[in-house]
């Protein structure tokens, strides 16, 4: 199949070259041209070359918005082992900005982590490895049950100005705090709006695994893109 590679991040530049290993022939997008697919990057939202795009063309999609009745839209991301395996990369180099950020070690520093969701549960027990006291605040009952199960205290409440924490991480893509913890290190992993109202002195660290590990975030994009690529070649 010839791809039509739209640009990104380096996840993106990594994904090209893994599909040509596969077989695939990729080719960079040009506005106009041909091809029997074009892969657009993560997350892709309203792009706007989905709407130059023929009708019936086939767009390799992630996170798409809007409407876009007339193209046959496929979703790569949109699986539970690649959001488990997205939520283990975004862990591990938010670790790494932590460590690089801070002026103390993990261990032993207080850290809150806001939401309970997939990240969430790949970050605490990596803190909890190196020594840090995670607080996981989480409104769902299993979450906060695993929570404490990986050794973390838990909170069903939430302050409105949390304090007495060194490094605080929000992976709720929604304003749960007016303004960034004060004298801790915030750092904002949650996809717009994000979890502060003001984001002065919060570090916005999205799109992690595509700047942190890319190579690996790649691999873990591809099987599902070859799957979506072998299933519309069958006749």
């Amino acid at each position: 199949m010839k791809i039509a590679l739209m640009p990104g991040d380096a996840r993106q530049e990594h994904l090209g070259r893994l599909l040509a290993l596969a077989g695939q022939e990729v080719v960079p997008y040009v506005p106009g041209g041909e091809a029997d697919a074009w892969l657009f990057p993560l997350p892709t939202g309203n792009h706007p070359a989905l709407g130059a795009l023929k009708p019936g063309s086939l767009a390799l999609t992630a996170c798409a918005a809007g409407e876009h009745p007339l193209l046959r839209l496929r979703d790569y991301y949109d699986h539970e082992a690649v959001l488990l395996r997205n939520a283990a990369i975004t862990a591990e180099g938010a670790v790494a900005l932590a460590m690089e950020r801070t002026d103390r070690t993990l261990l032993g520093s207080r850290v809150l982590i806001l939401g309970g969701g997939r990240i969430s549960q790949a970050l605490a027990p990596r803190l909890r490895a190196l020594g840090a006291e995670v607080t996981v605040y989480a409104r769902r009952e299993a979450q906060r049950a695993l929570a404490a199960c990986q050794g973390c205290r838990t909170l069903e409440k939430l302050p409105e100005t949390p304090e007495g924490y060194h490094i605080l991480f929000n992976t709720v893509p929604a304003p749960l705090l007016p303004r960034a913890a004060e004298g801790a290190l915030n750092i904002e992993l949650a996809s717009a709006p994000g979890g502060f109202r003001d984001s002065a002195g919060v570090v916005t660290a999205r799109g992690l695994p595509g700047k942190a590990a890319p190579r690996s975030a790649a691999e873990a994009l591809l099987r599902p893109i070859l799957a979506i690529i072998r299933e519309e070649e069958k006749p």
